[in-house]
């Protein structure tokens, strides 16, 4: 094997584990705050349950009883796919990082292994994804067409208050 083979196979699966791990920190940074921890959606579940989101948005009864019921359903959801075992998780992991040790330390590189690595990570988050829309989907539903209108402002208001406070942070801490 020549000297340049070896370098390309080398940067190459430098680049593999460098998509990999940025892959994770991309998907756990779109859902995330930097500080306060929680998710859009979970400031968006706060929002909609709290005493001015139902006063901005003029909730009915039955309205703020199918929202609790939805939220509580997608809480219910996501900690059944997050698990609640912390050293199977840990565990899991663990597993996953031996993988790609594993797959850096053979003398030719396996792209399907490579692949399944990739795939493997990328399902969770697609479950993830797709719990969120569904609950989106449930609350757009819920809503009257005033309402849904109403929303979407204090939504447009919230990202834009959120994307502020982000590049100040990002100020402070660069």
């Amino acid at each position: 094997m020549t000297i340049s083979s070896k370098v390309s196979k080398l940067v190459l699966i430098c680049g593999l584990a460098t998509a990999t791990l940025g892959t994770g920190a991309v998907m756990a940074k779109e859902g995330m705050q930097h500080k306060q921890g929680h998710s859009v959606e979970h400031k968006q579940a706060r929002f909609l349950l709290s005493e001015r989101g139902v006063k901005k948005l003029d909730l009915t009864e039955q309205q703020q009883t199918q929202l609790k019921s939805i939220f509580a359903e997608q809480k219910a959801q996501f900690k059944a796919l997050r698990g609640t075992d912390k050293e199977a998780m840990k565990q899991a992991r663990a597993a996953h990082k031996a993988q790609m040790q594993a797959l850096l330390d053979m003398p030719t590189f396996d792209e399907a292994a490579a692949k399944e690595l990739l795939a493997q990570r990328q399902t969770k988050g697609e479950q993830f994804g797709l719990i969120n829309l569904k609950t989106q989907h449930q609350v757009w539903q819920v809503l009257n067409a005033e309402q849904r209108e109403k929303y979407q402002e204090i939504k447009k208001h919230m990202r834009k208050k959120g994307d502020k406070k982000r590049s100040r942070d990002e100020q402070t801490a660069g």
